[in-house]
């Protein structure tokens, strides 16, 4: 779960990771959303799109519009009846909105995609986003540097991630197998943790692998031909490690919210641009909505130097003296065997930031 990256008061932002889909920061308008990880089924899921005027002056006339491909049917909450696009309340300098939206499929629709989400004014469009569905579960087998254990009952190193939608938010859920006889399942944060016992974040697994059968913390699990795991209702992907020295052309977004939506809720969007000579680009905002007032903090953006290490950490140098090092993971190619571009889904921390723009 990801803390703020710079001083807010603790009341304000309460983080929940969600992962985002987020206008560049030359629109007029910011679009992000929460990505549905599960594969769309005919039965309805929701997320919810947030709307953000980062400027100090009053936007009016908004339409949000959600354009969706063939065979996905989607009900936008405020809409009438059979629309996919309805008028937004007026945004107050640094205000935000937040619509929440039901998506699901035909019977031959995709499980898996994404969609287009737009902001107009007479017309002209203000901000836009791209709002993926069914990434989460799109993972198969693991690269990176580490070799697979000798023992074919050994999951050691493995790493699978998985969300779940609440009203709050997305949560996020880890199962890293830290050895052949724990797994971790708290957040993977600095660095990659280790078990010597049982614990609240270290549970005992037993896995035998000519008959296929998993067990975590004694309950069954199941490790699935798409190199997934079913485990407590929650489906989990594998991830794999890119190589020390790795440099990316690409710009992704993590957001998270908190709070009882849409009561009161606080959000927190934040955007790297990760450039091929080795330096990078961070800005953020937070904003919040609730009975009494709205607010919204935009701090300067900063500029850096990252580095993929051999111990699959990321580390971003600021420019200010400031670092991070994150643990970092990467959605892999569906055989197995290569890694997915980095906009198609990457994992700092735990937290998933990806490249959903138009």
């Amino acid at each position: 779960m990801r803390a703020v990256r710079w001083s807010l008061p603790i009341a304000l932002v309460a983080a929940v990771a969600v992962v985002p889909a987020t206008a560049t920061a030359k629109s007029a308008v910011r679009v992000s959303a929460q990505p549905l990880a599960a594969r769309l089924t005919t039965r309805a899921a929701k997320t919810a799109i947030v709307v953000s005027n980062p400027g100090r002056a009053r936007l009016t006339g908004l339409t949000l519009a959600v354009v969706a491909p063939k065979g996905v049917k989607v009900t936008l909450a405020g809409a009438k009846r059979g629309k996919t696009s309805r008028a937004l309340p007026a945004l107050k300098g640094r205000g935000s909105a937040r619509v929440t939206v039901a998506l699901s499929r035909t019977a031959r629709g995709p499980a898996r995609g994404r969609l287009t989400v737009k902001v107009t004014r007479g017309g002209k469009t203000l901000g836009s986003a791209r709002l993926a569905f069914g990434s989460g579960r799109r993972s198969a087998g693991r690269t990176g540097p580490a070799q697979p254990p000798a023992d074919p009952n050994d999951l050691s190193g493995r790493y699978f991630w998985g969300t779940q939608y609440t009203i709050s938010g997305i949560l996020m859920h880890t199962l890293y197998f830290t050895s052949k006889q724990f797994v971790w399942v708290d957040d993977v944060e600095g660095t990659w943790p280790s078990c010597a016992a049982a614990s609240e974040q270290c549970k005992p697994y037993t896995y035998d692998a000519a008959s296929n059968t998993l067990t975590i913390d004694g309950r069954p699990a199941a490790l699935k031909p798409d190199h997934s795991i079913d485990y407590d209702d929650d489906n989990y992907g594998e991830f794999g490690y890119p190589a020390p020295g790795t440099r990316w052309t690409t710009y992704v977004t993590y957001a998270n919210s908190s709070g009882l939506c849409p009561l009161y809720c606080s959000y927190y969007t934040e955007n790297l641009e990760f450039r091929p000579d080795g330096t990078f680009i961070r800005d953020a905002v937070a904003s919040g909505s609730g009975p009494i007032s709205d607010y919204a903090i935009v701090p300067a953006d900063s500029k850096g130097t990252y580095e993929v290490r051999a111990d699959r950490t990321l580390r971003l140098a600021f420019a200010d003296g400031r670092e991070r090092i994150e643990t970092v993971a990467l959605y892999l190619t569906d055989d197995g065997r290569a890694l997915r571009p980095v906009g198609d889904g990457l994992l700092l921390d735990g937290d998933g930031y990806f490249d959903i723009r138009d």
